[in-house]
């Protein structure tokens, strides 16, 4: 017997549990009951449309068998058949299908979810060979699977995650209540066992300071015990108050997660970047679900910017494609495009750059030829608001973001042009993978004519560095269309060292404050060779968060603030999250830069270890690829690289080495 999954019409998977996640946020508002003010937890609302599946399915395959086979279709619904060289037949029924040429077709309808369907076979057996046909999908595509989904008695409508029972590491009277504390972020189910019926408040905080302060806590959860038992919808956070009690109450958590496997490690003599690095892990983990969310307690969304950088610390992490593809298809949602995703010029343009830097660390090709009309419709939205020049100008119902900084906001953002030139570049590879000449040829030609107009109108001589807006004539310098100038390498090498020397290096120049940007600001610096400056970034930036008792990372991190300033955001007291994927870089950073290990071809057909010691005296660490780990060891001594996939070279200066799969090599330095 062949593999068998369930099958679906593509993207209906994923359009019905972002539906799901996307409808799940809750905010606690205070509420005068009675007479008495209380929190409650309340419904919030997604800020941009959110599409449902489709809930009608056809899909079909079309082989020659040489032995015969029995096949039984199984589906989520009792609205399908299955129609075998012409002949209906209903679900769970047994059909031979004898040696020759054969045509089977599904279809199915289930209005509160999507149909989906499973067959066991050695040809027919259900896999992403079915296609879609009629006039379901145009041109038609592969079915949509999922490895997590390969056993008929499988629930599609229920995502597969993981749980763990888990208890609180302390617990203690305070302010007439007790204090919970499970010793880091987690999320899942508050369970409550062996209590008084009755009614209580769970004031739920990241930080001690926010669970204890019932009035502007941003999570709660309104208990009615019943029987002497409870059990919450899932939830995120670290401490749990219950006030107005004299006893503990028997409190759990089932705790859910998404089961990745971490494939790859990074140790050195530093003890603070080794406890980062596990912290990074565990930021990112916890945020990795039915795709990558941005943070697990307030939004608890798919943001594309931050799963934009998910992809990239996941290439370095876990290696799993499957979230990566699911997030993706979370974010294009369904036809008609309307607005940007997420609302974010920006976030559109990191969706298009997406697909051929997936493309490039895996080597999956089938997916570039399913999603690739999706970016045709994209880029068609993208080019239907843009200006006549064909260059990005903010339209009034445009949220430009990029970062939580201060910028010109006149008009055309330089940094908007550099991203479009980059998602521009990546459609052209695409289209070139897919055989499209005319798309490739025409957006190749749309990136360079972009590039050419960033240096011919944003650059500005006399501070040795790009501006903002070449309109507004206040020549405003922030250091993000700069970094991208470096790190997409757009302009020229002397340009980059004045960028070096005006902007990233001078301090009046506004400084980061967002894991999310100082990703790429460390990236850009690494890619030139300055490791000492993402080094001392490590210690210095994601260190403080450390110093003050971070155990996962924060959304932003201002070392100028004290005390609870650091949870304000939004114009909210507790506002920022405390679990943030967009600070999870360092794994990414540490994987490319130190260990050095990065693919210089598709799917790390070819690749090169290039590590650098940086401000370390010794380290050790394993990244993952498609295929197999890369394990790097080093000192000042020597380096040792034992891998577990062919098409390696070492590189140490000048001098090259080659790596053969399964053999250690070390050589002296």
């Amino acid at each position: 017997m062949s593999k068998s999954y369930w099958i679906w019409h593509p993207g209906a998977f994923e359009l019905y549990h972002s539906m799901l996640l996307h409808n799940r946020r809750t905010s606690a508002k205070t509420v005068t009951e009675n007479g008495v003010k209380t929190r409650k937890s309340a419904y919030y609302p997604p800020m941009w449309r959110v599409d449902g599946p489709p809930h009608n399915a056809e899909l079909m395959k079309k082989a020659t068998i040489d032995n015969e086979e029995v096949i039984e279709l199984f589906s989520n619904t009792d609205d399908c058949a299955i129609r075998v060289d012409g002949k209906k037949y209903p679900k769970n029924t047994k059909i031979t299908l004898f040696p020759g040429e054969h045509t089977v077709e599904l279809m199915g309808f289930k209005a509160e979810s999507f149909p989906a369907f499973y067959i066991k076979g050695n040809v027919f057996n259900t896999d992403r060979t079915w296609t879609t046909y009629n006039n379901n999908c145009q041109p038609n595509r592969h079915a949509g699977q999922s490895e997590l989904y390969t056993d008929p008695h499988d629930n599609v409508e229920i995502f597969k995650f993981k749980y763990e029972k888990m208890l609180p590491v302390s617990k203690k009277a305070v302010n007439g209540g007790v204090l919970y504390d499970f010793g880091r972020e987690k999320f899942g189910k508050i369970i409550i066992e062996n209590a008084q019926d009755g009614e209580y408040l769970f004031s739920l905080g990241e930080s001690y300071e926010e669970a204890l302060d019932i009035d502007f806590c941003q999570l709660c959860v309104n208990a009615t015990v019943k029987d002497g038992n409870f059990t919450s919808v899932p939830v995120a956070f670290r401490y749990i108050f219950v006030p107005n009690i004299d006893t503990p109450l028997d409190i759990s958590l089932d705790f859910e997660y998404l089961p990745l496997e971490t494939r790859a490690s990074f140790e050195c003599d530093d003890d603070l970047v080794n406890q980062l690095w596990k912290t990074c892990e565990y930021t990112m983990l916890l945020n990795s679900r039915e795709g990558f969310f941005d943070g697990i307690k307030r939004d608890r969304w798919v943001w594309s910017g931050d799963a934009y950088q998910s992809y990239f610390v996941n290439y370095y992490l876990a290696f799993d494609k499957e979230i990566v593809k699911r997030t993706i298809r979370i974010l294009r949602g369904a036809e008609p495009m309307l607005k940007h995703i997420n609302t974010i010029c920006d976030y559109t343009f990191y969706w298009l750059c997406s697909i051929w830097d997936y493309y490039f660390f895996t080597g999956d090709k089938g997916f570039v030829f399913d999603i690739y009309p999706d970016m045709l419709e994209v880029l068609r939205f993208v080019e239907g608001r843009l200006s006549p020049d064909g260059m990005f100008d903010r339209k009034s119902d445009d949220w430009v973001f990029m970062d939580w900084s201060t910028f010109d906001p006149a008009g055309p953002m330089c940094a908007e042009q550099m991203v479009l030139c980059k998602s521009y570049k990546s459609v052209s590879l695409c289209a070139s993978l897919v055989g499209d000449t005319v798309t490739r040829e025409r957006t190749e030609k749309q990136s360079d004519y972009i590039k050419e107009q960033i240096n011919k109108l944003y650059w500005c001589e006399e501070k040795g560095a790009f501006i903002d807006d070449y309109n507004s004539g206040r020549e405003n310098v922030t250091r993000h269309a700069n970094i991208f100038a470096i790190l997409f390498d757009l302009t020229s090498e002397d340009r980059k060292k004045s960028i070096v020397k005006n902007v990233i290096y001078n301090k009046e120049i506004t400084p980061i404050t967002t894991p999310y940007f100082e990703f790429y600001e460390l990236d850009a610096m690494c890619s030139i060779g300055d490791f000492k400056y993402m080094t001392d970034m490590l210690s210095s930036y994601w260190g403080g968060m450390l110093r003050l008792g971070a155990t996962t990372i924060w959304e932003e991190f201002d070392p100028t603030k004290n005390g609870i300033e650091h949870y304000e955001m939004y114009g909210g007291k507790y506002e920022k999250s405390l679990c943030h994927a967009w600070g999870a870089s360092p794994i990414y950073l540490l994987g490319k830069y130190a260990l050095g290990v990065y693919p210089t071809d598709v799917g790390y057909s070819k690749y090169e270890v290039k590590p650098n010691l940086m401000s370390f005296k010794h380290f050790k660490g394993a990244v993952p690829t498609p295929n197999g780990t890369v394990t790097v060891e080093m000192n000042a001594d020597h380096v040792t690289v034992l891998s577990k996939i062919d098409g390696g070279t070492l590189v140490l200066g000048e001098k090259k080495y080659s790596i053969e799969k399964g053999k250690e090599l070390t050589v002296a330095l």
